[in-house]
């Protein structure tokens, strides 16, 4: 196409999507959105061109075109995750899904930094307990990493890089956050599924990142499944593996969307199935 043909079509549809009938902005959008990820080079240079409202409808279009692209390969993910997939990999795909159009890049960024200083404080940590404490210190005390029990249901305290960025989460999202934190710091530490919660293990020592990092005896492991009339068994203290830790991120965020947002619902009950049989 031409020069000039290629700026009269632009044109067009920016005139179109500035339309003020509604079913027309609709149909443009549909068509625009249908020829998929090939034409986000084009609907970029339409944002830059188009005057506000125009350029709000094409943004629009590019979040429907990304996530469509990010459904397709967060579902290829939970289908080939098996027992040991990269969980990291997998938040921040989940997360490109549910959060459309957002930048990551300061989210991963800060990850990084966290790892660093961390390990850079490891170095006067000579116990299991120490070491502990000194990555609890810095995340919960300096970054002020903590479980958001105003609102705890709220699906960003389920997504790595909001937590990142709000500093708040739910047990295993912040549990999540102290795992990849730790591993860039060389620290060794599992995660632990007990039901009705979800609590972290460095060796000897269990602690709760949703409660600030703090340590936890095998008592309160044992009063904690009291309260569901269930018995601390040794399996409850096995290391969860990241097929579990994913399906279990999975299972919170369907338990909050199914009756708030059927459709998004139906999506995680499919990715949770997909998971299980990978």
């Amino acid at each position: 196409m031409s020069t000039d043909a290629l700026q009269r079509r632009r044109e067009a549809l920016l005139s179109l999507l500035g339309d003020e009938d509604p079913q027309t902005v609709a149909l443009v959008k549909a068509q625009l959105a249908a020829a998929g990820a090939d034409m986000l080079g084009e609907l970029r240079q339409l944002e830059a061109l188009g005057d506000p409202v125009a350029s709000f409808h094409v943004r629009d279009v590019i979040a429907e075109i990304q996530e469509r692209g990010a459904e397709v390969a967060f579902m290829h993910v939970c289908r080939h995750f098996g027992d040991h997939g990269d969980l990291e990999a997998a938040a921040w795909q989940l997360a490109s899904v549910l959060l459309p159009g957002e930048d990551f890049t300061d989210a991963h960024a800060l990850l990084d930094a966290w790892g660093a200083e961390v390990q850079r404080r490891l170095a006067k940590a000579q116990t299991p307990l120490d070491r502990v404490e000194t990555l609890a210190e810095f995340l919960n005390l300096d970054q002020r990493l903590r479980g958001n029990d105003d609102y705890y249901y709220n699906i960003r305290n389920s997504l790595l890089p909001a937590v990142v960025e709000t500093r708040l989460g739910i047990p295993i999202s912040l549990a999540l956050v102290y795992l990849l934190v730790g591993k860039r710091a060389g620290l060794s530490i599992d995660g632990i599924g007990l039901p009705g919660h979800f609590i972290m293990r460095h060796e000897d020592v269990f602690f709760d990142p949703f409660h600030g990092g703090r340590r936890v005896g095998l008592d309160e492991c044992r009063a904690l499944l009291e309260q569901q009339n269930l018995v601390l068994l040794p399996q409850h203290l096995v290391a969860a593996t990241p097929k579990q830790m994913l399906i279990r991120m999975l299972t919170n965020l369907y338990f909050i969307t199914e009756q708030t947002d059927p459709q998004l619902g139906a999506k995680m009950s499919e990715w949770i199935t997909a998971a299980r049989k990978s």
